[in-house]
């Protein structure tokens, strides 16, 4: 049926019908050209923390994501052709919420750990860091190493493994255990340790916040060991992961990663 149609009204007027249909499918083709050429870059929705200043946090002045690995990020979707949306989401659910889809990506200090990567690929590393310490701001001494620290008393996180670590040195008087930064840099403003362990670069961004009066960071002094950080993605999300990497390598080679690293104290 379809082909007899055809040919009847090609014998009718069917120089007019194959002009219609030759203008209608130029039209298409134009429309799906142009949707093709503007189409949205590629959407990526992230998972962040929202106050683990300066790898990742929510400013609560301007309401935006900030901090080293948002930054990183960003510059990674500008070279690979993606946005990134942000979801302030629990450090301990994290992993979880990516592995569940409810995220495709996570943005936060992370450390590649084994017991981690059995869930979640992580990316090429994008900076590392170890502890830092900071004294009473009216203590001159000259802390280089943890030895330096023998015979005091001193503050660290609970449940981190540098805790750990310090109390099986065995060379403290004693290793206090505290659940916030705040809580460490007040009792070595008020003299009751000599000395607090966290991460260098949240010390250090806290120190230019103002919010460690009385006390100092010390600089110069070497960590027992170093950590990465990195991107993590769902398992087999290799399409994502190649473009972090590939980004990564982008941003390394013409000093971009540099200068973020720099403007939030991970590097002098």
């Amino acid at each position: 049926m379809y082909q007899h149609t055809l040919q009847t009204v090609s014998g009718m007027h069917g120089g007019f019908f194959q002009r219609i249909f030759v203008a209608a499918t130029v039209v298409v083709s134009m429309a799906f050209g142009a949707g093709h050429a503007c189409a949205a870059p590629l959407k990526v929705s992230a998972g962040t923390t929202p106050s683990s200043v300066p790898n990742a946090f929510l400013d609560m002045k301007t309401h935006e994501i900030e901090g080293v690995m948002p930054d990183v990020i960003r510059a990674i979707g500008k070279r690979e052709g993606f946005d990134v949306s942000f979801d302030v989401i629990p450090f301990s659910a994290l992993i979880q919420s990516v592995v569940s889809d409810k995220i495709d990506l996570i943005v936060a200090g992370m450390t590649p750990t084994p017991k981690r990567a059995e869930v979640i690929d992580f990316s090429q590393p994008v900076a590392e860091f170890g502890k830092g310490i900071i004294v009473n701001a009216a203590d001159k001494n000259n802390y280089r190493t943890i030895q330096d620290l023998k015979g005091t008393v001193v503050g660290a996180g609970v449940g981190e493994e540098t805790s750990d670590e310090l109390v099986q040195l065995g060379i403290f008087k004693d290793v206090k255990l505290y659940n916030t930064g705040a809580d460490m840099a007040r009792d070595v403003a008020l003299g009751r340790i000599t000395a607090a362990f966290n991460d260098y670069p949240v010390w250090k961004a806290q120190e230019a916040a103002g919010t460690l009066q009385g006390t100092r960071v010390v600089d110069g002094f070497t960590p027992l060991r170093k950590v990465p950080i990195a991107f993590g993605v769902k398992k087999g999300n290799t399409e994502l992961l190649s473009k972090i990497n590939d980004g990564l390598a982008k941003i390394k080679a013409d000093g971009t990663l540099d200068k973020i690293l720099k403007k939030w104290k991970f590097v002098d």
